[in-house]
């Protein structure tokens, strides 16, 4: 993605991220890794617009991209239910981190 200048928005909460590992195996096997369930939850999203494909608007943000100084996948807001406070981000050298878009806040009805 990042050499290609283009990364993701909005990858869903429940589905494992390219490189992260299933508790059950000893290495990260790409798409295959992902349970009917997440390949489902991920096809939805793209289908429903909800995950999005954007590209940089310059070469400094695709090299900002590739040298992993943005990230290429941003993860969804965790819901207001969620014990995290901010969503998943990925970058290019497969560093995951939880400091992504904020939990969804809902506002009590007046």
């Amino acid at each position: 993605l990042a050499w290609l200048g283009c990364f993701l928005v909005n990858y869903p909460n429940e589905t494992l991220m390219p490189s992260e590992i299933r508790p059950m195996l000893t290495r990260s096997k790409g798409i295959h890794d992902l349970t009917i369930p997440h390949r489902v939850n991920l096809v939805n999203a793209l289908k429903t617009g909800t995950l999005t494909i954007r590209a940089a608007t310059s070469d400094t943000a695709r090299t900002r991209l590739i040298m992993s100084e943005d990230p290429i996948i941003i993860g969804e807001a965790p819901s207001h239910r969620s014990f995290h406070t901010h969503g998943r981000r990925a970058f290019a050298n497969g560093d995951i981190d939880q400091e992504g878009l904020p939990h969804r806040v809902i506002l009590p009805a007046t």
